[in-house]
């Protein structure tokens, strides 16, 4: 499939659910959406952390209490936060950037290449932003593959480093270039244990924690990739520097 013109961003074609909202944009209504998923089960499948989400808001809060001071807002944030596994940068610094992608998505690469170079040097190595990646693996089976790999790295201290391989190998979607061959041959490439690394892959190990965490950025309303979420600020698409800058900028100010 050749990557379409407009717009800067990769719409989800099959949405699992029919929830539109980006919630953390309207915190209070996401907030209820997700109370709503956990009370029925999430879908009938357990959670990353079950703990880590379950939520200390009053189930029966007014959703018209959206003010942007809401002690809501915070805890949905935290909710994101608590779901991530994968962070780069200082824990103590003032912004956290949250990355929502799926590997084999063409904007998602245009946006390592053009922008993350930009954010690493100037906020994250600076110490004025923690960096963080969720998986929102729906474009193929491919896209769960490296989801999958990258996580298999990580189990070898090396997911940032193979998260870098998978963006800058990508030749769009549907390729074959992150099969499972490929994906094997990257590990190599990063001087990985292939032994550990292809039973890890082969076996599945983290099969059900991309699944999970895919629903999860489903149910809060997440469709595109790439997605991100700026503190509590949320930023769609393929979006230039000066973008991220912005709201980046805008959020230092505001820190006490």
């Amino acid at each position: 499939m050749e990557n379409p013109p407009t717009p800067e961003n990769h719409k989800e074609t099959k949405p699992a659910l029919t929830i539109h909202v980006y919630s953390w944009a309207t915190p209070i209504l996401g907030l209820i959406m997700l109370i709503i998923g956990l009370v029925a089960g999430f879908l009938g499948r357990p959670l990353i952390n079950q703990t880590a989400i379950t939520p200390t808001a009053n189930p029966g809060a007014s959703a018209t209490d959206n003010s942007p001071t809401s002690d809501r807002q915070p805890e949905l944030k935290s909710l994101i936060i608590e779901q991530t596994r994968h962070f780069i940068g200082d824990d103590a610094a003032p912004i956290t950037i949250i990355e929502f992608s799926d590997f084999q998505c063409p904007y998602c690469s245009r946006y390592f290449v053009n922008v993350w170079p930009q954010i690493n040097e100037q906020y994250i190595k600076t110490g004025k932003v923690r960096f963080g990646y969720m998986h929102f693996a729906f474009l193929s089976q491919e896209s769960f593959w490296a989801a999958e790999a990258s996580e298999c790295a990580g189990d070898q201290g090396k997911f940032w480093e193979y998260h870098d391989v998978l963006f800058a190998s990508q030749v769009g979607e549907n390729r074959v270039d992150l099969n499972k061959d490929n994906l094997k041959e990257f590990a190599a490439d990063l001087n990985l244990d292939r032994k550990r690394f292809d039973a890890c892959l082969d076996e599945g190990k983290y099969t059900s924690l991309i699944q999970q965490q895919t629903r999860f950025l489903q149910t809060l309303g997440v469709s595109s990739t790439p997605s991100f979420i700026i503190n509590n600020q949320p930023l769609i698409g393929a979006q230039p520097f000066e973008a991220f800058q912005q709201v980046i900028e805008a959020e230092l100010k505001s820190e006490p």
